[in-house]
């Protein structure tokens, strides 16, 4: 055998753990049943995909609800789901491959790839790949919903924003940035004179045997795809918000299934140098924002100490969670055809049937905790503007455009009728930046329910996004 072979295989063997369990008993996979049917029961998904895996050995899988609703179509283990951000830890992969080939360093600086592009000389790869660049984000433009519906080249949509002052020093801090895996799409392409979906198909879908997969550049027609949904306010479901997907990017333009995502997870260290994969897998700490993140994915300790290698995924209409449990020699996969689903919940939900003797296991949230003066105030004027949306008062001159030309009447009658829940009770549990916009996220309690409220405001004052988020809970299995 090949000792460059057998090292890639002892490295994809120690990825996966070295404990083995034994299959999904009758009783495991019958609550994990619960857990995806409970899924799907309320407003929180039409369809929920769900996977366990031992390295390559696949123990569970199974699919509930409906991956298109009005044609009536279930959705099943095979279901392919956009994948949203997860797509980061392949575009990450992509990079380190093309390092281990000579064919770049991830400490260059930008400017020696892409020279045309502005603040290239200040920021490197690596700090692109730890969204600690400074770019502005080009997903929050104000009028991204009307261009973004258009397609476009990467330079048109780098372009769009790459002209602004960087938000930070290079380097000194975090600020998610999925301008910053545009660019890194256009460093994959630039280095490898190829398209960044050509190289992906010739580099790690064929390679790994993931035949499901593939990087969506429009809006295709390919079988078996999840329709992408969303519910206002706990609404009915309708079609998510229409975006070209040549826009995604190496951020979140991937289109896969549980199985692919299995192959992935068991595959990634055959792909890498062991050099590179310890790189892609070590956290860097910048003092704030998104604890335990690496290149393109979240390295963190559970409560009982075990390891949890993830990243999640939205879309406008879908939402996912490819999650390793190196340590308990475990993959759950959850994948879900809406934008607000939480995918930590349900993952965290199948970990605790799984290995019992812990406590769930508790994702990062990626964000800070409010709590200081700006915070504050942020938080006031968000439950302040839901109070006022509940009693029939949404003031659509305080809209930004692109929010106001989605509010419908239907979802001004969908907000007022929350006030049958009866009082809202705000806690504060998270907060984001991502220039121009600051979100505040809440739990919400009432008598009847339990919600998360999502307030987002711009730069200019004017409230850029309301998203209320169905709670699923699962503690009475």
């Amino acid at each position: 055998m090949n000792s460059a072979f057998a090292s890639r295989l002892a490295q994809a063997a120690a990825f996966a753990g070295a404990i083995a369990l034994p299959a999904v008993t009758p009783d495991q996979a019958a609550k994990i049943d619960a857990i995806g049917r409970r899924s799907v029961a309320g407003a929180a998904a039409p369809g929920v995909t769900i996977a366990v895996a031992q390295g390559t050995r696949i123990v569970y899988l199974k699919g509930f609800g409906k991956s298109n609703v009005e044609d009536d179509v279930a959705a099943g283990g095979a279901t392919r789901y956009p994948i949203g951000s997860n797509t980061k830890q392949f575009t990450s992969a992509a990079v380190l491959m093309l390092q281990d080939r000579g064919l770049l360093n991830i400490n260059d600086r930008l400017s020696k790839y892409l020279p045309e592009i502005p603040h290239a000389n200040e920021v490197t790869i690596r700090e692109l790949l730890t969204h600690a660049g400074g770019y502005a984000e080009y997903t929050e433009r104000e009028d991204f919903d009307e261009v973004g519906n258009r397609p476009a080249t990467l330079a048109q949509i780098v372009g769009t924003v790459d002209s602004r002052p960087l938000s930070f020093k290079p380097g000194t801090k975090r600020e998610y940035s999925n301008t910053g895996y545009a660019l890194l799409t256009m460093v994959i392409e630039r280095v490898s004179k190829t398209t960044y979906a050509q190289f992906m198909q010739r580099n790690i879908f064929t390679p790994l045997g993931m035949s499901s997969t593939y990087v969506r550049t429009y809006a295709d027609t390919f079988p078996n795809v999840a329709t992408e949904y969303d519910s206002f306010a706990f609404g009915p479901w309708e079609h998510a918000l229409s975006l070209d997907y040549s826009w995604f990017a190496g951020a979140g333009s991937i289109i896969s299934n549980a199985q692919d995502l299995v192959k992935w997870n068991a595959g990634l260290p055959t792909l890498l140098s062991k050099h590179s994969l310890t790189e892609m897998l070590t956290p860097i700490d910048l003092g704030s924002g998104y604890p335990g993140y690496a290149f393109g994915i979240a390295v963190n300790k559970l409560p009982n100490g075990h390891r949890m290698i993830a990243h999640g995924g939205n879309t406008t209409g879908a939402a996912t969670q490819d999650a390793r449990f190196p340590d308990d020699n475990l993959s759950i996969i959850v994948l879900a055809n809406s934008g607000t689903f939480s995918y930590d919940a349900a993952v965290s939900a199948v970990y605790g049937v799984l290995v019992p003797s812990v406590n769930a296991a508790k994702p990062a949230a990626h964000q800070k905790a409010a709590g200081d003066a700006a915070d504050s105030a942020l938080a006031t004027e968000g439950e302040r503007w839901l109070d006022r949306a509940v009693a029939g008062q949404v003031d659509m001159s305080q809209l930004r455009p692109d929010f106001r030309a989605r509010m419908t009447q239907q979802h001004r009658i969908d907000f007022s009728e929350l006030a049958a829940l009866g009082p809202r009770e705000y806690t504060p549990i998270m907060t984001d930046r991502r220039p121009p916009n600051s979100t505040i996220g809440y739990m919400v309690k009432t008598p009847k329910k339990s919600f998360v409220y999502y307030f987002a405001r711009d730069d200019s004052g004017q409230v850029s996004g309301a998203i209320l988020v169905d709670i699923v809970d699962y503690t009475k299995l």
